[in-house]
């Protein structure tokens, strides 16, 4: 379960460097982030820092990159939930307001 939750907690964290904000005060993709996406530069972080490797496999596998490597249980979980919170808002005519 810890994994699973500092999997999920991190597995965004290469976002810092996939996007800057520009002189207009408006976030837009780094020079970076147009070469690296944020699982990549998110890896490479945690390895950094010292984060597990099950950990660093989740934040790997998370996004669509991870559709090329075998992914653990905890990394289906992540990758699942990730998605289930990205894809109503792809396309907002598909969210219904109580």
């Amino acid at each position: 379960m810890d994994v699973v939750i500092a999997g999920a907690i991190l597995a965004d964290v290469g976002k810092l460097l996939e996007y800057e904000i520009g002189p207009d005060g408006k976030s837009r993709q780094s020079e970076r982030g147009e070469a690296l996406r944020h699982p990549f530069t998110g890896v490479a972080l945690a390895m950094e820092c010292g984060v597990p490797d099950a950990v660093c496999h989740i934040i790997a596998a998370h996004a669509a990159e991870g559709d090329l490597v075998k992914r653990t249980t905890e990394a289906f979980i992540v990758h699942h939930a990730d998605f289930m919170a990205f894809l109503p808002f792809k396309n907002p005519k598909n969210v219904k307001v109580k």
